[in-house]
């Protein structure tokens, strides 16, 4: 499911697709970039503005998957990412001044969220824009918090398994259910993390 209020209508939009433009940067520019992109966490897209993509990273063409769930072509660029691109190529002549970097966040898979982030890439003045698109798998960030607050906050291993399970939107139920502990338990321990974060505030 994808909603994105400020984009144009989907009926008339085409999807991007992973294949390659006639109009590329440099190898030598896109060689190195790709030697850059391919160590991020975050998912990369290097999209031209007919919709073709010149370059993606391992995780981009992961979270790609993800938010293709239901879409028809395998080959294409998530239609929720291609929108907000699309929003991007539509509206630069009335922003040309403005550094704009629209975010959204769209759900995937078994609901996990990619928040995409879209801005303009110009490797040389005069030459074609391209479109960079970051994306960010945001349940993997929260459990990364959630692994460092533990350490943080000096949590235990139990507290800890409590603190992943709910930074990944488990209700106390479902926290209970994997942990095969009561629902008093799970609150029982979020008390004590609370108390625990209160402490640090105060120090």
């Amino acid at each position: 499911m994808v909603t994105l209020s400020l984009l144009p209508t989907v009926a008339d939009v085409r999807p991007a697709k992973f294949s390659e433009s006639q109009e590329q940067p440099k190898r030598a520019e896109l060689a190195m970039l790709s030697r850059l992109f391919e160590e991020f966490a975050d998912g990369v897209l290097l999209l031209t503005q007919d919709g073709s993509c010149l370059y993606s990273n391992q995780e981009g063409r992961r979270l790609c998957q993800v938010l293709k769930e239901g879409q028809h072509s395998t080959d294409a660029v998530p239609l929720g990412v291609w929108l907000m691109c699309r929003h991007m190529i539509e509206s630069r002549s009335l922003f040309a001044d403005e550094a704009l970097v629209p975010t959204q966040t769209l759900t995937g898979a078994k609901n996990q969220l990619v928040r995409v982030k879209v801005q303009w890439l110009d490797f040389s003045p005069g030459s074609e824009a391209y479109l960079l698109v970051l994306l960010e798998d945001q349940s993997r960030s929260a459990q990364a918090t959630a692994l460092l607050e533990a350490v943080r906050y000096k949590l235990t291993p139990r507290e800890k398994d409590v603190w992943l399970l709910r930074h990944a939107n488990c209700s106390y139920k479902e926290i209970a259910a994997k942990l095969f502990i009561s629902v008093n338990t799970v609150k029982r321990h979020l008390r004590s993390i609370s108390a625990k974060r209160m402490l640090m505030a105060e120090d």
